[in-house]
């Protein structure tokens, strides 16, 4: 008799640590009393669709089962969505009202999480999860530290060039133009001035994110212009590289052989303002099929897609970028729940159907192949035209064979990409507009030109740009 009470004694205890041990391991999940996951992003049309529908298929599937409800919402934009975050990390950690998922960068993350409001995910998914995804994608979000865990990648998008081919034929017809002389920047620049000069003084090249040609060129020619000690940011202007830049940029630009119009380059690729751009892979949905020539009437073009420019000499190298997703600081229960949420959301078949409507690539090492990427278009019949499924070959084969750029997070990286932009553009813009009036004036483009691209503007530049970028990171 005792016998058999010391077994059922035994069995109940047993018992009761498993209920214990699966208790843990759910952080206190209860499908009987749901919890609610608030999710901020910044996308719109077909990309918010998409994820709307795949909120609805885990609130009524993973999420009824563990307890979890999810509701997307988004800020309007992505200008929109940084105001709000960087409002928030303005304020104490007692006083911020974060959502408990939202679309981040790095250096809002960042920020955020040296003020303890970002929850670190890394408890709740093993190495072997983490295995999984693209390591670049795993290191950028682990904002800078060893082991923990911030940002989750969801998607992420890169750069390409592209050219309106059906007008690029006409030129390289007449002058044996070759589309190798665009795999780097000193051929583009080459290339731009002999269509400037064929066209009869049209602009060839623009580009969207001139802090990216500045980000990647600094970086390829091992001269970042901001160097990370611990927590710290190191300036340092290195003007034989910068002057690499200067001379693929700003005179090109200065000179009417480079562009920018529209909000977008491919505004100005559709109103015939330029042949050729560099944009992000995402944006390749909304590339023109059509050119409109002032007053003329609209006409057929084919786009192609093509690698981003390398400098002369240098290993290929291409941004990375896509705002992932981060956790506010809360309870282990909803850390646990949100980490379940976007683990779903980044399996291989829902984030292909993501990637798809937001012409965005999945995270996950397997998952990225134009195989899976299409079977997930056809399979939700969603568009999968030429210049998409060109954009993504376009974007695989740099993730092989390029090396992926972020920035890593730094105290003042928040306005390191924002001052490298704007010092480029303006003096390219307000330079340009002297060359113009010089040439109003009867000065011919040469002659306007050298007027205006002096060593000592350069110089002036340089200097001006080390001292914006040491306030920024005081």
């Amino acid at each position: 008799m005792k016998k058999h009470v010391y077994v059922m004694v035994v069995a109940i205890v047993c018992l009761i640590l498993v209920g214990c041990g699966k208790k843990s391991t759910e952080y206190g999940l209860d499908p009987k009393n749901p919890i609610t996951l608030q999710v901020l992003t910044y996308y719109n049309g077909a990309p918010q669709i998409a994820l709307n529908e795949l909120v609805t298929e885990f609130n009524n599937t993973v999420g009824a089962e563990k307890g979890i409800f999810v509701e997307a919402a988004t800020s309007g934009g992505l200008n929109e969505l940084t105001e709000a975050l960087n409002k928030e990390a303005a304020k104490t950690k007692e006083e911020m009202a974060l959502p408990d998922i939202f679309c981040c960068y790095g250096d809002v993350g960042y920020d955020l999480k040296k003020l303890g409001a970002l929850a670190d995910l890394s408890p709740y998914v093993t190495d072997e999860e983490l295995a999984e995804y693209v390591p670049a994608y795993i290191e950028e979000g682990r904002l800078g530290t060893e082991d923990g865990f911030y940002v989750f990648p969801t998607a992420k998008s890169t750069e390409i060039m592209s050219l309106n081919k059906t007008d690029w034929d006409k030129f390289a017809e007449a002058t044996g133009a070759s589309l190798e002389s665009l795999l780097t920047w000193e051929g583009l620049t080459e290339t731009a001035e002999a269509y400037y000069e064929w066209s009869g003084g049209r602009a060839f090249f623009g580009r969207d994110a001139v802090s990216n040609y500045m980000l990647v060129g600094l970086h390829q020619l091992g001269a970042d212009a901001v160097s990370v000690v611990g927590d710290k940011a190191v300036v340092n202007i290195d003007e034989a590289a910068m002057k690499r830049l200067w001379d693929n940029y700003y005179i090109p630009y200065i000179s009417g052989y480079f562009s920018s119009v529209g909000r977008f380059r491919s505004d100005d690729m559709k109103t015939g303002t330029i042949l050729a751009l560099v944009g992000s892979s995402s944006g390749s949905a909304y590339l023109p099929s059509k050119v409109t020539v002032g007053d003329a009437e609209p006409y057929p073009i084919e786009v192609i897609n093509l690698p981003v420019p390398n400098f002369s000499g240098e290993n290929p190298m291409v941004i990375q970028q896509g705002a992932g997703m981060a956790v506010a600081d809360s309870t282990e229960t909803k850390e646990y729940a949100a980490t379940i949420f976007l683990k779903w959301l980044t399996d291989e078949e829902n984030n292909c159907k993501f990637a798809v409507a937001s012409s965005y690539m999945p995270v996950k090492t397997e998952a990225v192949t134009a195989e899976k990427i299409e079977t997930a278009a056809k399979a939700n019949d969603m568009e999968w035209n030429e210049v998409i499924k060109s954009s993504m070959n376009v974007f695989m084969n740099d993730y092989s064979t390029y090396e992926l750029f972020w920035v890593r997070p730094f105290d003042g990286a928040s306005g390191y990409r924002s001052i490298l932009e704007n010092k480029m553009v303006n003096q390219s813009t307000q330079d340009r507009q002297k060359v113009v009036d010089l040439m109003s004036a009867g000065k011919d483009l040469q002659t306007a030109v050298a007027e205006i691209n002096t060593e000592e503007n350069f110089k002036n530049w340089c200097r001006e740009l080390k001292e914006e970028l040491e306030k920024a990171c005081e």
